[in-house]
């Protein structure tokens, strides 16, 4: 028993309670982290008046406990503002479900390539939203999880 919990400790330290990230194209460091006005925006049409400066994948580490997709826009927010970078385009994303709790997306960094373009970000990534639909996922995984709970409980009752 004391084995179990010392590698379920072990477990436990070695994993992260947020985002898997994963940069392609650019490394930046917390230091570099700052606040700015970014655009956010989901499967925009590229155009010729932006430059590709970076990509991101924000997965699930394992053991994840912050990572709705507000904390995932901040971290978007925080890396493309590092990368100096205007747009961020949402290119995927998977919302909480059954396997995994976690809010995940794939995105692109753009910067204006003419500092007179300037594009707006989709109303649906305004804070109002995006705290409504952080809402409805936790109501939906504390769903799942009593159901899960009830289930279990009752295949043991009746198997075994």
């Amino acid at each position: 028993m004391k084995k179990i919990i010392l590698y379920s400790l072990l477990f436990l330290t070695f994993t992260s309670c947020s985002h898997r990230i994963i940069r392609t194209g650019y490394q930046v460091n917390k230091s570099d982290y700052s606040d700015c006005d970014i655009v956010i925006k989901k499967q925009m049409l590229v155009s010729d008046s932006v430059q590709k400066v970076g990509e991101i994948k924000l997965g699930e580490s394992g053991f994840s406990v912050a990572c709705s997709e507000a904390d995932a826009i901040e971290i978007l927010k925080r890396e493309g503002c590092a990368l100096k970078a205007d747009i961020i385009n949402i290119t995927e994303e998977t919302r909480s479900d059954l396997w995994s709790s976690c809010y995940r997306c794939k995105a692109d960094f753009y910067s204006y390539l003419n500092p007179e373009f300037k594009a707006q970000s989709d109303e649906i990534y305004n804070s109002e939203d995006v705290k409504n639909r952080v809402s409805k996922d936790r109501g939906n995984n504390t769903l799942i999880l009593v159901g899960s709970v009830v289930a279990g409980f009752l295949f043991g009752f009746f198997v075994l």
